[in-house]
């Protein structure tokens, strides 16, 4: 494999895998705006860590690796963020995100799987859908207020 599409793919992994983040559960009740935003980022917080803790990928092997031990983690998080009850002016946007968010999830098994295959052409594809999920999700986490998940 190439070098430069191994980094191309590093680089559009861990770009979608941070968009992965996510969040707690809410219980019956709707949360306040603060209360949500608090919750929500806490989960992305935990998420955000497990990526450091993990490190960036510089050959495929770890790159393999590497979406093995998040793509678990973040299925987890954007299940947390499904949990939570936003206020009801930001249901939608929420609703929205939660969308991109198993999409991106899904996108991430599949690059996963075109990884163990050594498929660059699939996996660069991938990337390029993580990497246009992930520009809608950060926009989407910004306005929300949710800074730990946009990063």
């Amino acid at each position: 494999m190439k070098k430069r599409g191994l980094g191309i793919v590093s680089l559009i992994a861990i770009g979608a895998v941070l968009v992965l983040s996510g969040c707690g559960s809410g219980g019956g009740k709707a949360l306040t705006k603060k209360e949500f935003a608090a919750k929500a980022n806490a989960l992305c917080v935990s998420f955000n860590k497990a990526n450091a803790a993990v490190g960036n990928p510089s050959s495929l092997a770890e790159t393999i690796s590497y979406f093995e031990k998040l793509t678990p983690l973040y299925q987890k998080r954007v299940d947390g963020l499904a949990k939570l009850k936003p206020p009801a002016s930001e249901a939608a946007s929420v609703k929205q995100i939660v969308a991109i968010e198993r999409n991106e999830a899904s996108v991430a098994t599949q690059l996963l799987a075109a990884l163990k295959k050594n498929d660059m052409t699939t996996a660069n594809n991938l990337v390029k859908k993580g990497n246009a999920n992930s520009t809608k999700a950060k926009g989407i986490y910004n306005t929300l207020g949710l800074t730990e998940c946009g990063k």
